[in-house]
C-alpha cells in the first residue's frame, strides 16, 4: 500500500511538472517570448544588455517553420514599430521563415520600421521621406557612447516621435535611396543609423520572418559597467519599449 501510494505521488509530482512546463512553453513561444540587445544598433534607445518581451500573439503565431498564421493577427505592424525578425539573409530564412521551434540556429534582428507594403522610401543623407513626406526633423542635442558623438535627429511617424543618432562630422559621401516596399514585405532601420547593418544593405523583411514587436525592458544590465553598482540598469527595468 505505502508502495503504491509512493508511486502516485511521483507519477502526480511529474505530471504537474509537465503540466507547468507546457504551460511555460505556450508563454513563451505563443504569447511571449523574451529576447536581448546585443548590439549598438539601437542606440539611443534600446541598449546592449536590455531584456525585452516581444508580443507575439497579437501579430499572428505560427507553427515553427511554417508561412502561413495559425493564429492570424489582431494588430497590423505600422510605421515606427520596433520589430523582432528572423533575419532574410539566414539560410534558413525561406525553409524555415520564423526561425523554428527553440531558434537555437536562428539568426534574430531587432530593427524599425519605416515603410510598410506599398510605401515609397526615399533617403537623402540625414532625411528620410516617407511617401514623399520627410520625417525627419534636426535638434541641436548630441548623444554620446564613449568617445564618440552623436547629433540627434527626430524621425515623426504616424504615432510616434523617435530619437535616432548620426555619427558627428561624419565626412563619408551621403547615401541615396529609392525604392517601394513589396507587398508582404517591410523596410527597415537601425536608430543608430551609421552603425546598422539593415534594409539599406540586404533589402527587405518578409512578413513571415517577423516573430513579434517587443513591448516592454523586463531586465538590462551593463557589460561594460565602470562600478559593481552599475552592472543593474534599475531604472530601465519595465520601461515600455516605443
Amino acid at each position: 500500500m505505502e508502495q503504491d501510494n509512493k508511486k502516485t505521488k511521483f507519477f502526480n509530482t511529474v505530471k504537474s511538472i509537465l503540466i507547468a512546463l507546457i504551460i511555460a512553453l505556450v508563454f513563451r513561444y505563443v504569447l511571449y517570448q523574451p529576447f536581448k540587445i546585443p548590439s549598438k544598433s539601437m542606440l539611443p534607445n534600446l541598449l546592449v544588455g536590455d531584456h525585452l518581451i516581444a508580443d507575439r500573439i497579437n501579430y499572428g503565431f505560427s507553427i515553427p517553420c511554417s508561412s502561413s498564421f495559425t493564429i492570424k493577427p489582431f494588430k497590423e505592424i505600422k510605421r515606427g514599430d520596433v520589430i523582432i525578425f528572423h533575419w532574410p539573409g539566414s539560410p534558413s530564412s525561406d525553409s524555415c521563415p520564423n526561425g523554428g521551434f527553440l531558434g537555437f540556429f536562428s539568426i534574430y534582428y531587432i530593427k524599425r520600421v519605416i515603410g510598410v507594403p506599398g510605401d515609397i522610401i526615399e533617403i537623402e543623407g540625414n532625411d528620410i521621406y516617407i511617401n514623399g513626406k520627410n520625417i525627419s526633423y534636426p535638434t541641436d542635442k548630441f548623444f554620446y557612447d564613449n568617445d564618440q558623438k552623436y547629433k540627434v535627429i527626430i524621425n515623426i511617424f504616424d504615432e510616434k516621435e523617435i530619437e535616432t543618432i548620426y555619427v558627428a562630422n561624419n565626412n563619408t559621401p551621403e547615401n541615396f535611396i529609392k525604392i517601394k516596399v513589396p507587398l508582404n514585405s517591410y523596410f527597415v532601420l537601425g536608430d543608430n543609423r551609421d552603425n546598422s547593418l539593415d534594409s539599406r544593405f540586404w533589402g527587405f523583411v518578409d512578413r513571415n520572418n517577423i516573430i513579434g514587436v517587443p513591448t516592454i525592458i523586463h531586465f538590462s544590465w551593463d557589460g561594460d559597467f565602470k562600478s559593481p553598482q552599475d552592472i543593474i540598469r534599475f531604472e530601465r527595468f519595465f520601461k515600455s519599449i516605443e
